[in-house]
């Protein structure tokens, strides 16, 4: 046989180092479970609040898509009040919408006036289970896109975070 096949022969103090103890085995995952135990409850907390940045996004989208809503049903949507409703209180909304006098509204000299349209509905919005939103004033977007601007605060627990929203666009903007 030629000297390349030949497997080399191992001394007794090479065959002992070729693998690892129970030891070493023991300490090295005794290692990785102190750094589990550590590093879980920070995953958690990632977790939770990648959650909540994705529901104010999404959140945030929706104001600024009213505007489109309002378009493409072709009358104006209101914004008013506070949200989640209920059934009952949505149906309440919509007969005082729909009981609003019928005559248009005309601006006196040195007097505004809000103008909400008679054939208009009010805004749903959807939020997680513990947010609501308090709506200052009511904000109308008009059936051509624009809206009237204005604000609302939007309750996530015992956090409350201002938004502004801009005439015509209606972006919603967080107020610092």
């Amino acid at each position: 046989m030629s000297e390349f096949c030949r497997k080399p022969r191992r001394s007794p103090d090479q065959r002992r180092s070729a693998g690892f103890t129970l030891l070493e085995l023991l300490v090295v995952l005794a290692l990785v479970g102190l750094m589990t135990a550590f590093a879980l409850p920070q995953f958690s907390v990632i977790q939770d609040r990648l959650a909540y940045s994705l529901n104010r996004d999404s959140f945030e989208q929706e104001l600024t898509g009213l505007s489109y809503a309002a378009f493409k049903e072709g009358r104006p949507l209101i914004l008013a009040g506070a949200y989640p409703r209920t059934a009952e209180q949505q149906r309440i909304l919509s007969e005082d919408l729909d009981s609003a006098d019928k005559e248009p509204q005309f601006l006196n000299a040195g007097e505004l006036k809000p103008i909400r349209p008679s054939f208009s509905s009010p805004a749903s919005l959807t939020l997680p289970a513990d947010w609501r939103v308090t709506v200052d004033s009511p904000i109308v977007y008009q059936a051509s896109g624009f809206c009237s601007g204005g604000s609302l605060t939007l309750i996530v627990g015992d956090a409350r975070y201002a938004y502004d929203l801009k005439a015509p666009t209606c972006q919603a903007q967080p107020r610092n």
